[in-house]
């Protein structure tokens, strides 16, 4: 099978798995909120946050490790490719342990990070702890997957996966009507972790069988390790910044809240996160296209970039009204009115929303063009701003969930937001210095007008009242139809927009 086949058979079954995975996890979240309630919610964002703070150890490697095996796989040297896998076998036994050390180091402090309403739930340290070693046994075995992943034979780890997280959704569901307990929910995903591990590395040793026998002490070439300390350093930092930026925000809210309001919160990041999660895997099959077209034709990048850019602002010119106006109804339809936030915290999350889809583009150039060693700073700053602007907001003016929602926005769209397009446009793009001005300006003026749609909206949703299906599908339709009138308006005579 041809590396375009392989593209291909990849994407349908990552969309296809998504979409069925998603619809499963927003049904187990119904039952979970409705038989354990939102403070159990909570505490599973604050330790989900933690554990993945602690998970920054990996460093980001597993796209590092791949691109280590293009070549070798390419030249069907097994020789290197037994010398790589066995790197990174010690690498992620380093990590998994790591993981488990320093993770059990903070179960002391566990009551000043959950609060009084967290100390007053059952089984604390236990949950912690499972969910602590499902973390760190995740690495075991992981080592072999990327051969798949290098291999483009992702399908085979997307449909193991797909095949035991639903298995495991069902039997969330069941236990959770039986036993109302939250030590059985996370077990399972323990036992769920194991499973697909031990699955995918029989799988890999059967078609590898080369690797069944690993060198103890693994040889690299000097220009490896470069490569390995270079991209490593870049992954670090970009996976820093992700995770201090978003899991920063549940632990805070921990302490300077409730953990009820991490759980009303995480409610809505859930049904975003689906979609953006969603769009960002459409767009990161792209990278490789990408890629491919930085060798062959690099002239044509920047139109690309370009068009890009303009796509996923119509992407959100169309989403953020229907999710100002739809968001709220659909968390009352599906949970309850108890969890039902302001409408004015909905528009700050639908604003963070945007900001973040709209990193898309940079991101997989930056990712194409192998610039995460030039951008390595990046997270390390946008880290300290969103801290810092969220510390400020709470402590100082003990805006809660707002606070943390502008410390977030700020930080993204002080900086990062018009940093990612600079790197890819400095140093991929082959343009002189005054249109890489034009095109800088030209993106982040597109985000400007996704204002307009918004505001529209909101008025819409002033003017208009009533309830029930039939209602919202009346303001959805209304919301399409101005949408639809606005973008003609606005970018009918962009070239891209007549493409379409």
């Amino acid at each position: 099978m041809n590396r375009q086949k392989y593209a291909i058979r990849n994407i349908l079954i990552m969309l296809s798995t998504y979409i069925v995975t998603t619809i499963i996890s927003f049904v187990v979240r119904a039952i979970f909120v409705r038989q354990l309630g939102s403070q159990y919610l909570g505490l599973n964002g604050v330790f989900t946050s933690i554990l993945s703070v602690l998970a920054i150890s990996d460093l980001g490697m597993e796209s590092v490790f791949a691109f280590l095996l293009y070549k070798p796989l390419a030249q069907n040297d097994n020789n290197s490719i037994r010398n790589f896998i066995a790197l990174f076998r010690k690498v992620y036994t380093f990590v998994g342990g790591f993981i488990f050390i320093t993770g059990s180091s903070i179960i002391p402090f566990l009551p000043l990070i959950i609060g009084e309403q967290g100390n007053e739930l059952s089984h604390v340290t236990l949950i912690y702890f499972i969910l602590l070693v499902n973390s760190a046994s995740s690495y075991l075995f992981t080592y072999n997957r990327t051969i798949l992943n290098a291999n483009q034979k992702n399908y085979i780890i997307t449909g193991v996966n797909f095949l035991l997280v639903t298995g495991v959704n069902l039997l969330q569901i069941v236990f959770l009507y039986l036993f109302d307990s939250m030590v059985i929910y996370v077990s399972l995903f323990l036992i769920s972790t194991l499973t697909t591990n031990i699955i995918l590395s029989r799988i890999v040793l059967k078609g590898y069988p080369f690797l069944h026998s690993l060198p103890k002490h693994p040889k690299l070439s000097n220009e490896d390790k470069k490569t390995l300390l270079h991209n490593t350093v870049g992954g670090l930092s970009n996976k820093l910044g992700s995770i201090i930026v978003f899991a920063s925000d549940n632990i805070l809210l921990s302490i300077f809240v409730n953990l009820t309001t991490v759980g009303l919160y995480s409610n809505y990041t859930m049904i975003l996160n689906s979609l953006s999660g969603l769009i960002q895997k459409v767009f990161g099959t792209l990278t490789a296209g990408v890629g491919n077209l930085s060798v062959q034709a690099p002239e044509r990048a920047a139109k690309v970039f370009k068009q890009l850019n303009f796509y996923i602002t119509g992407i959100a010119f169309f989403l953020a009204p229907q999710l100002l106006t739809m968001l709220r109804p659909l968390v009352v339809f599906w949970l309850g009115e108890d969890y039902v936030l302001s409408q004015y915290i909905v528009l700050l999350i639908i604003i963070n929303f945007v900001i973040q889809i709209s990193r898309a583009p940079a991101l997989v150039y930056i990712d194409a063009y192998g610039l995460q060693w030039v951008q390595k700073w990046k997270s390390v700053i946008e880290s300290i701003l969103n801290i810092g602007f969220s510390l400020v907001a709470l402590s100082l003016f003990h805006l809660g969930l707002i606070g943390i929602l502008l410390g977030t926005i700020g930080s993204t769209t002080l900086f990062v937001l018009w940093y990612e397009p600079l790197i890819v446009l400095n140093y991929s793009l082959n343009l002189k210095s005054r249109e890489r001005f034009q095109v800088l300006c030209q993106i982040l003026i597109e985000k400007l007008w996704l204002l307009i749609p918004t505001i529209v909206a909101w008025l819409i949703m002033h003017f208009f009242h009533g309830s029930g299906i039939l209602f919202l599908l009346q303001l959805m339709i209304v919301n399409l139809i101005i949408s639809i009138i606005l973008f003609y308006i606005i970018f009918g005579r962009r070239s891209e927009t007549k493409s379409l």
